[in-house]
């Protein structure tokens, strides 16, 4: 005889749950989505209509203008520099640190100590700019780069995931003469490659926000990062304007610029997501688990 499997009774948090989520979606996705109108109106719709939904007409003189800005052009070409370089080293730091955390090395419980010190207590904002100057990182785009080098979740996360692999991998690469190299390089990389897809997207989206160290050091406008330029865009939109003949003034306005600046500035970090999407769930929900 073949039982029969009932149904599961739908419960009122089975309703609600789906309902909240879709609401703060909702919430997100309105304000988003309403910038990104105000960026493709001409002036007097905008005015006409202040919660824009839709665009009854189009126009691309902002985004147009945004990006022959040339602050907005030398902002992504030290964000892109930033993040790319950023991500590189984070990585590669972070990783055989955790790995070699995990081998029976001298003075590791103290390297744990320290490491673990850091996350707590900082030295202060003005010992880190005495720090900076000192080692002659002002004017220099690396000074958004060498300050981040090692993070102790993402080490912690690291080393979560390396222990849910099965050790008898090592142990067969052992047996044909691979070093710790070798089997960091051969065996344990390519097994983690949800984790490393995880950490190196957290490493790419500070690296892309990151402002705070050009605010801070780059005294050139030509070096400011992105970010730092949007957020004088936006305190100061004269700056996109200046130097423009009267009949493009007439066509553009000081919202309009904001917003695609804005949208702009989103969409290459957006459209990274996509591709690593796949690792993300596993990356953290495997990282999280203490094998």
């Amino acid at each position: 005889m073949f039982k029969i499997k009932r149904l599961k009774r739908l419960t009122i948090g089975d309703y609600l749950i789906p309902a909240f989520l879709i609401l703060l979606a909702i919430i997100i996705i309105i304000p988003i989505w309403h910038v990104f109108t105000i960026s493709l109106v001409p002036q007097h719709v905008f005015f006409q209509t202040r919660l824009l939904l839709y665009p009854s007409e189009l126009t691309f003189a902002h985004h147009t203008r945004i990006l022959n800005f040339q602050l907005m052009r030398s902002g992504l070409a030290t964000t892109l520099f930033v993040t790319l370089t950023s991500t590189a080293y984070v990585m590669f730091l972070n990783v055989t640190f955790a790995y070699a955390m995990l081998k029976p090395i001298p003075g590791r419980k103290f390297f744990w100590i320290y490491l673990m010190f850091t996350m707590f207590f900082g030295g202060g904002l003005v010992p880190w700019f005495m720090l900076i100057v000192n080692l002659g990182l002002v004017n220099n785009r690396l000074v958004m780069v060498l300050p981040h080098g090692v993070a102790i979740m993402t080490v912690i996360l690291m080393q979560s995931y390396i222990r849910t692999l099965s050790p008898e991998y090592e142990e067969s690469a052992k047996l044909d003469g691979a070093g710790d190299m070798r089997l960091l390089w051969s065996i344990v990389l390519p097994l983690c490659k949800p984790m490393l897809a995880t950490l190196s997207l957290f490493a790419a989206v500070a690296g892309w926000n990151r402002w705070f160290e050009g605010l801070m050091f780059m005294q050139r406008p030509g070096g400011w990062p992105l970010q730092l330029v949007l957020r004088n865009l936006l305190d100061n939109v004269a700056l996109a304007t200046e130097g423009l003949p009267l009949e493009i003034r007439l066509t553009t306005f000081g919202e309009g610029l904001q917003s695609a600046a804005v949208i702009l500035t989103m969409i290459p970090i957006i459209c990274v997501y996509p591709f690593l999407q796949k690792y993300f769930v596993k990356g953290i929900t495997l990282g999280g688990v203490k094998g």
